[in-house]
């Protein structure tokens, strides 16, 4: 017996999200797609829209479904569907808002005659959609205004709901002058899903190498995201042209041509019991810090997990190669074996040595394959090493080898 949806099922963040993203995603695309005079808004005009450098502008309506049919695929877009006619209904609205300064039929075609209409969405496409079918006629000269509102009343016949029913009567209200130039600039982008490999197919187009289509990718995805939230905050519109986003994110693709390794950010958790690792062990004897102080522990572990997995992500995506890494290591320990024998000839007590060791050791900054580690990457390259454990900090260092 199939058990029906919980109240949580139906009201899921989850469910209600995607669309958000959808849209914030069909949103960086066309931000990514961006010419010089153009500009791009989100919830600004539309869902979405753009503006062309010939005053043209697009209007873009957004609707998501998780709803599939029985091979996955998102259900069809039909001819009742509340989504399509909502959406057309909202176009009519905003053609004849008094408010924005359309009220009389001069000013409405105007306005269409620089719009087009688009509605994108990951419903599948469908033949036996009268509504797109009665649409791409008119727009081929197949049928008149007459025909296109004949086919019209025929679906307003079978509609059952009150909704859809609303939003078919304001449309066939619509001028026949405007009605028939705004069913010439309706436009469908149906099985939209593929969004964030078409915003990564914009970025190799711009001739960024393959291994670092994904950095780049993410990079410009986060800084725009946060740009987003902090104009939404301050009460601004988004809204990106191409100068803008020539200026802030430019360097994202500039990074990625360099010979510079680029750095990724950690998004691994931290392992449970920190304090069982080597490198903390090590560093407990030798009072660097104590089993109490999470705030060190934290930021040390994260330090050497940042390095390993960076040093990982090099080697796979082919920025380095193993040798590369291996010399660096060898490199690395001779520079740490010079700074150990030299503190360990001090007449000091052996943990006040050990300290200068690990003192000497992450004022250090390296270079691998001629890129510049950050102090945050150095020091997590000795963590790294002293957790395996090929390095240490005491004279007798060696005992946690195992």
């Amino acid at each position: 017996m199939e058990i029906g949806k919980t109240h949580v099922d139906k009201t899921s963040a989850e469910t209600k999200s995607i669309g958000f993203d959808y849209q914030y995603y069909f949103f960086l695309w066309k931000v990514l797609s961006l010419k010089d005079g153009e500009s791009v808004g989100l919830e600004v005009k539309d869902d979405v829209h753009t503006e062309l450098k010939d005053s043209h502008q697009i209007l873009y309506q957004l609707k998501h479904t998780v709803k599939t049919k029985q091979n996955n695929d998102p259900v069809n877009l039909s001819s009742l569907d509340k989504d399509l006619w909502k959406t057309l209904s909202n176009w009519v609205q905003v053609i004849t808002d008094k408010a924005d300064n359309r009220a009389t039929l001069k000013n409405q075609l105007e306005f269409i005659n620089k719009t087009s209409f688009v509605l994108a969405t990951n419903k599948s496409s469908s033949k036996s959609n009268d509504l797109i079918n009665t649409i791409s006629d008119f727009q081929n000269d197949s049928i008149l205004i007459e025909g296109f509102n004949e086919n019209i009343g025929k679906l307003l016949i079978k509609a059952k709901d009150d909704k859809v029913i609303e939003y078919i009567k304001r449309i066939k209200d619509l001028n026949p002058n405007v009605l028939s130039e705004f069913i010439r600039k309706i436009h469908f982008e149906l099985n939209e899903n593929e969004i964030i490999e078409k915003c990564k197919k914009e970025i190799k187009a711009d001739k960024v190498p393959e291994n670092k289509i994904d950095d780049v990718y993410a990079s410009i995805d986060s800084a725009i995201r946060e740009d987003n939230f902090l104009n939404i905050k301050s009460g601004k519109k988004i809204k990106i042209s191409f100068n803008d986003f020539y200026l802030k994110y430019r360097k994202y693709y500039d990074i990625s041509r360099s010979c510079s390794l680029v750095v990724r950010p950690l998004t691994v958790p931290l392992p449970d019991k920190m304090e069982e690792q080597i490198f903390i062990q090590q560093l407990f004897e030798i009072n660097d810090t104590t089993d109490g102080d999470i705030e060190d522990i934290s930021e040390f572990t994260s330090q050497r997990l940042k390095f390993a997995n960076n040093i990982e992500a090099w080697l796979f995506k082919g920025e380095l190669t193993s040798e590369e890494i291996k010399q660096f290591h060898v490199d690395t320990i001779l520079l740490w074996k010079n700074e150990h024998r030299r503190q360990m000839r001090g007449p000091e007590e052996e943990n006040i040595k050990a300290l200068k060791v690990i003192d000497g050791m992450r004022e250090k900054k390296l270079t691998l394959s001629d890129s510049p580690l950050s102090m945050e990457l150095s020091n997590g390259s000795f963590y790294e090493l002293s957790n395996k454990p090929q390095i240490g900090w005491r004279k007798d260092w060696e005992k946690y080898k195992k």
